[in-house]
């Protein structure tokens, strides 16, 4: 009996992962700005994943820059043309979109575009809207509010915008700073212990010297 449980329990999770991985298949399909997650007013890297999901390539990729990120500058990228579109001069300008063109993503393939910028210095959400060109005209536009289903949330040419949190801290940073403290706590805890214990030996030898000098 216990063995047939046992048996239908594995049954089961196999099932669940199954259906798990077929419905987060779609979802890695996405143009997606990455990372996830980070810091407030830190300079950070970005990276754009262009999939192509259609039998054609992919010509041109433009993405809009959200308000308050600062200092934006693209990577350079052989073989694609990289347009900027923004507002002012200099330092002070500020990145409204960034177009590469002039090169394609094949059938069947993906390629990664990045950038640089800094960090709003208050908590917030950096939305990723983003408008993928294919060889024939066609354009998906990436600039929908996710409903927590990719089904519902997008058709043939309209998908989900990705986001990226700021916050004060990433919970990767938290738990390496728990860690630390972690360390931090038992090795003081170890140097007490052994404070105490070479305490307790010299009060022990003092004993021992005090009785043979009475004898």
């Amino acid at each position: 009996m216990k063995k047939a449980a046992v048996s239908r329990l594995l049954v089961i999770g196999v099932f669940v992962s199954i259906v798990s991985l077929a419905v987060s298949v779609p979802a890695s399909a996405h143009v997606v700005v990455k990372p996830a997650e980070v810091v407030t007013a830190g300079f950070q890297t970005f990276t754009i994943g262009v999939p192509n999901e259609k039998d054609i390539a992919t010509t041109s990729i433009k993405l809009t820059i959200p308000e308050g990120l600062k200092y934006v500058q693209p990577t350079q990228k052989e073989g694609w043309q990289i347009d900027i579109e923004s507002e002012g001069n200099g330092l002070d300008a500020t990145v409204k979109s960034i177009t590469w063109s002039g090169n394609e993503v094949k059938a069947g393939f993906r390629d990664d575009f990045t950038f640089s910028g800094q960090v709003p210095e208050k908590t917030t959400d950096l939305q990723w809207k983003a408008y993928q060109t294919y060889s024939d005209g066609t354009v998906v536009s990436w600039d929908k509010a996710s409903s927590g289903d990719d089904h519902e949330s997008e058709d043939e040419n309209s998908g989900p915008f990705s986001v990226t949190k700021v916050v004060p801290q990433t919970a990767n940073d938290a738990s390496l700073a728990t860690v630390d403290k972690a360390a931090a706590d038992a090795k003081s805890a170890a140097s007490t212990a052994l404070y105490v214990g070479i305490a307790g030996v010299v009060v022990g030898l003092f004993g021992v010297f005090l009785g043979t000098r009475k004898r």
